[in-house]
Formats: C-alpha cells, structure tokens, sequence
C-alpha cells in the first residue's frame, strides 16, 4: 500500500469515532454514490439470500412455506420471532391450504398453535378452540405455549393474536403464496396484498379486554412497508434467481426503488450533514454499510474507503 493510501485509511479508521466518515460520504458526487450504492444493497441482498435459501431447504424446498415463514419473522415483531418460526414450523404452509375452505379454520390453527386461544373466553372463542382440538388431533400438532409470546409491553396493534388474525385472513384469500408475491413491483402491491381484514371478533376481543379502540384489523402501511423492504424484495430477489428470471429479479429492485427511505439511527447518522438516502435501495445500502463494514471495524475494506483510496478517473 502507498503511503497516501496509508495515511488515508489510518484517517478512516481515527475518525470512525467522530463522524468524519459522515461528512466524506457527503462529499461524493452522485455518480460515485448511486455506485457504491448498487454495490452494497446487491451485497445486502446477496446475504439474506443465503438466510431464505436456508429456509427453503429446512421448509421442504417449498417457496409458499418459505415466503410464509419470512414474512412471519416480521410481521410479528422482534420480540415474538423465536415464536413465530415455531409456529410457521407446526403449522405450516401447505397445512393451511388444506383447510383453507374456511377462515374460522385458518384461525383456529393460527391461534390455536400459538397457544394464544385460551387469552379469549367468551361464546365466539369457543367453537374455534373446539374446532382447533379437532384440526390438532387430525394432525398431531402440539400447540405452543401461550408463554412463549411476549404479550406486555407491546402496542396492540402490533399483538400476536391481531397479527394472526391478520395472517389467517390473507391466507384465506390465498394472497400469502409465491405466485401472489411474484406478482407485486411496489410498496403499494406489497400494501394491497396485506388488505385482508381481521374478523371484527378479534379486534372488538383485543379492545374490550384493553380498553383501547384504536386497534386497525388490517396490516398499517409502516408494517407493510417493513415487509415489502425486508422480506417481500428479497424473496423476489432469490427466488428470481431460482428460476432464473430477470423480470422477478427486476421486481425486487423497484420494490426498493419504490419505497421510501428508511428512518432509524444508522441513517440519521449518515444524514448528518445532509440527506443521502431517497429511497429504500440506498437506506438498505447505508444499513449494510453500517452493520457489515462500521461496526465490524473493516475499515480496509470499506466501499467507502476504496472511494477515496481509488477514485474514479473523470472522463476526458
């Protein structure tokens, strides 16, 4: 390495602590930025495509249980993720369709293999936990417990009863499966294909019991964006490589195109001195730059780093 390259880097690596970084990635010009952009969300991309490949070897290489299963890590939050793939695990996709002639089944499999039925003790619950004793002894399943959930604490419009709620009614209108997700180019798709409502039962049960009536039966347009950037663009993303389609592949990327930038600390931080992320592809880029490069200390082999050690040749 030259020694400017060094003393360079050894700037980088000083000032990772003081933002300096911030301010040099201000200073790119647009084409310089577009490209390390491309660079890291395709990266990014690359990686959770490895996560969902996984997933769809351990789901039975069925792409509906994989989309299912990712779209459950979600949707159901942070907190309730170890629970949510236990449940994708005992009631799984190809379970669902097979009962999928009746919403009130695709609840009480939901609900009832969360374990969540017994939170609800009115006359309503009661034919859907007899017909989930009905459907587990059909199926051998072994429900979860209901202390697996964590239930307090948490906003009910995000409450793992309403969220299943949610889910059994796309379901049943067959809008969780990989030929619907093929199908969306936008946040908006991605918004429209979580438009299901939940029966007005769990909603009026979830507000009588908390006293709160500003539970939405639908998934809000701030969850269904989270979905469409973390799950539904890079499933599009891997399963165009599956069966090799550049359309699929295309999907996925105007998907991040199309949604608006991401608004947490990693980009704030990158915001410091002005805004650079316009739109989903970039905040992911910023992200991936963030939890792959900044917070590992990889200094040296930062994309940002080799901008400045390597920049490009302007043309003549």
């Amino acid at each position: 390495m030259l020694r400017d390259e060094e003393i360079t880097l050894e700037r980088l690596i000083e000032g990772r602590s003081t933002g300096l970084c911030y301010s040099l990635i201000a200073g790119l010009d647009a084409i310089d930025l577009s490209m390390m952009f491309k660079d890291l969300c395709i990266e990014r991309l690359n990686r959770k495509a490895r996560e969902i490949e996984m997933r769809y070897e351990q789901g039975g290489c069925n792409w509906s249980q994989t989309a299912y299963s990712f779209i459950m890590y979600y949707l159901l939050g942070k907190a309730n993720r170890t629970a949510s793939q236990r449940l994708t695990s005992i009631v799984p996709h190809t379970l669902l369709m097979r009962e999928n002639s009746a919403l009130h089944k695709i609840e009480a499999l939901l609900l009832g293999g969360a374990g969540l039925l017994d939170i609800f003790s009115d006359s309503f619950a009661e034919p859907i936990k007899t017909e989930f004793q009905h459907l587990a002894a059909k199926y051998s399943i072994t429900p979860l417990s209901a202390d697996e959930w964590q239930l307090s604490g948490i906003h009910l419009n995000n409450h793992p009863a309403l969220r299943l709620a949610q889910i059994a009614a796309c379901i049943h209108n067959n809008t969780i499966s990989i030929s619907s997700i093929a199908g969306c180019k936008s946040d908006k798709d991605v918004h429209k294909m979580f438009s299901c409502a939940a029966s007005d039962y769990w909603v009026d049960a979830l507000s009588r019991h908390n006293h709160d009536r500003s539970i939405s039966s639908k998934v809000g347009s701030v969850m269904s964006k989270i979905i469409a950037i973390n799950a539904i663009a890079p499933l599009l993303y891997t399963y165009s490589n599956y069966v090799e389609s550049y359309t699929i592949n295309e999907k996925a990327l105007d998907i991040l195109y199309d949604s608006s930038a991401e608004d947490n600390t990693y980009i704030r931080k990158w915001h410091t001195f002005k805004p650079i992320a316009t739109d989903a592809f970039s905040s992911q880029a910023l992200i991936q730059l963030s939890t792959e490069y900044c917070k590992r200390g990889r200094c040296h082999e930062c994309p940002l780093s080799r901008q400045l050690l390597h920049p490009r040749k302007p043309r003549p």
